[in-house]
């Protein structure tokens, strides 16, 4: 199926072609356009630029009483800078990644009906550290146990918290299982 993306190519920056062909897109990129997925894209820009006023100071919103939440969790390390990111995104990584991988912690909270991530989206399902993280200066321990959340149009301030208590109860049964097992 045929899609449809953008790019914005600052002045003075030079790209190669996908592929050579016919010529088309300032030689960039040769072959049909896909005209429905087009306009729709076109559609979709011009929404989002009339609700961006209302819905990126939303997102940060909801972003940040998520970070604040997170923060009494101590099994929980923020990545990269609280406030400087993009106003949907929350990352993070278990620092006791040696007995709670980012994969485990993914599973349970899909359990729990929350969506979420761990490493990056174009290595998903495979057990690499997360080079976004690795780039940012992460050991490889780090990058392999990163989480990260996406909040959008839908997410509401009760997702927020509900997210938070899963994520606090169930790294808190993780945590405290393999020390309970131990005692005699």
């Amino acid at each position: 199926m045929q899609g449809s993306g953008a790019l914005y190519i600052r002045p003075g920056v030079e790209i190669l072609p996908l592929w050579g062909g016919g010529g088309q897109e300032l030689n960039l990129r040769s072959g049909t356009q896909a005209v429905p997925s087009i306009a729709a894209l076109g559609i979709a820009a011009e929404l989002a630029a009339q609700e961006m006023n209302v819905e990126v100071p939303r997102l940060m919103q909801l972003r940040d009483r998520l970070f604040d939440l997170l923060a009494e969790v101590p099994d929980l390390e923020v990545t990269g800078d609280r406030l400087h990111r993009l106003p949907h995104h929350v990352s993070f990584y278990l620092p006791h990644a040696e007995t709670i991988s980012g994969k485990t912690l993914v599973r349970h909270l899909n359990f729990a009906g929350i969506a979420i991530s761990s490493g990056s989206a174009c290595n998903s399902g495979k057990l690499v550290p997360s080079p976004v993280l690795m780039a940012m200066g992460y050991g490889d321990r780090a990058a392999k146990a990163g989480i990260r959340l996406t909040l959008g149009r839908q997410t509401t301030a009760a997702d927020v918290e509900w997210t938070a208590i899963a994520i606090r109860q169930i790294l808190e049964r993780l945590i405290l299982k393999p020390a309970l097992l131990l005692r005699p």
